[in-house]
């Protein structure tokens, strides 16, 4: 019981919330309690009554039962009231539970008195926070893989939420570039070699005399081991790939094609300025860089276009194309399978 009420009586007794042990439509069975003081041993104080109220089809409702108690009891006669095991484990759980919460008290002849339950989760880790010497014997019980695996399949679990229930949302700029800022690790998924999300290297070159016309990519990753960078640019998933019908196949739609075109300069421009940029900032390569643009759901393409698609972006050797819903599939896989270890 998440709650319990103990409301005053008399100076010595008070009525606390009474403990179900069963209800049907036809049937309610509880067990009344009441807090009294016991100056003799307060840790008995408390008792009860058994109540069993019982109506017929359609009859009085439980409000106005007839009251049976052991004064109705005759001589020569026995009262045999059988409890199943769901009613004796609340009999049993609900009376621990009192016992623990109000065993040696007073009873409060003034107020009522609302007790809750405490998560003990909660309270342990407050308790951990306080104490050092005890946070330090714990985490040097955590199995600290288990837990990486853990944080792992709770973030993958809510970034692909996150995805999934916004694949309808066309806010390029607004949500999914921060989004992918914020969750820029997830992007790592789309390269074959370890690589890390370059923070804060947005910048490719450009800029004149007058200090305008620089390019700047939406994200830069770079691989831990040889250092050389790529550059991805993030469009959304509601962005058409393909364009019109054109002689049994079909044309680029402008975002893809001027998504790839971007891509293209931001890497040119990133080839002339490497020198300039080494100056200013971290070490990084730039061999062949490569390009990733994301953009639309190719799920959403019938067979012909897909063909068409499919045909076209693998003849492309400079960018690659992926669509929101193949990085989500792979973020399920990738969460299948953590799941499954």
């Amino acid at each position: 019981m998440s709650e319990v009420t103990v409301t005053p009586e008399s100076y010595k007794t008070s009525i606390v919330t009474p403990i179900k042990l069963s209800q049907t439509e036809r049937t309610e069975t509880t067990f009344a309690v009441k807090q009294v003081d016991n100056h003799g041993n307060l840790k008995k104080n408390l008792k009860g009554t058994l109540i069993i109220k019982k109506t017929v089809k359609d009859g009085p409702s439980f409000s106005e039962p007839e009251k049976f108690s052991r004064r109705s009891i005759k001589s020569n006669e026995m009262v045999e009231i059988a409890f199943d095991t769901e009613e004796t484990y609340a009999l049993g759980k609900g009376l621990f539970d009192y016992y623990r919460l109000l065993s040696g008290k007073m009873t409060n002849p003034y107020e009522e008195v609302t007790y809750i339950e405490k998560d003990e989760r909660i309270e342990r880790i407050r308790h951990l926070l306080e104490s050092k010497e005890d946070l330090y014997e714990a985490m040097a019980q955590i199995d600290l893989n288990a837990l990486n695996v853990a944080l792992n399949i709770e973030n993958l679990r809510r970034v692909k939420e996150e995805m999934a229930a916004n694949m309808d949302n066309d806010g390029e700029t607004a949500f999914w570039q921060q989004f992918f800022a914020k969750n820029a690790w997830i992007l790592a998924q789309l390269f074959h070699a370890p690589v890390m999300f370059f923070e804060n290297r947005r910048y490719v070159g450009g800029k004149g005399l007058d200090n305008q016309g620089g390019q700047y990519t939406d994200l830069i990753y770079k691989n831990d081991i040889t250092d050389n960078i790529a550059i991805i640019e993030i469009k959304s998933p509601v962005k058409p790939l393909l364009g019109r019908n054109y002689r049994q196949t079909y044309s680029l739609s402008d975002e893809l094609s001027g998504g790839i075109n971007q891509l293209l300069l931001q890497r040119q421009t990133l080839y002339q300025s490497y020198a300039n940029l080494l100056l200013s900032g971290e070490r990084f390569e730039a061999n062949n860089i490569e390009c990733i643009l994301l953009i639309g759901n190719v799920g959403a393409l019938d067979p012909q276009e897909r063909k068409a698609f499919d045909s076209y972006r693998n003849e492309l050797r400079s960018v690659r194309i992926v669509g929101f819903d193949e990085l989500l599939h792979r973020i399920e896989n990738q969460l299948l399978l953590l799941e499954q270890a």
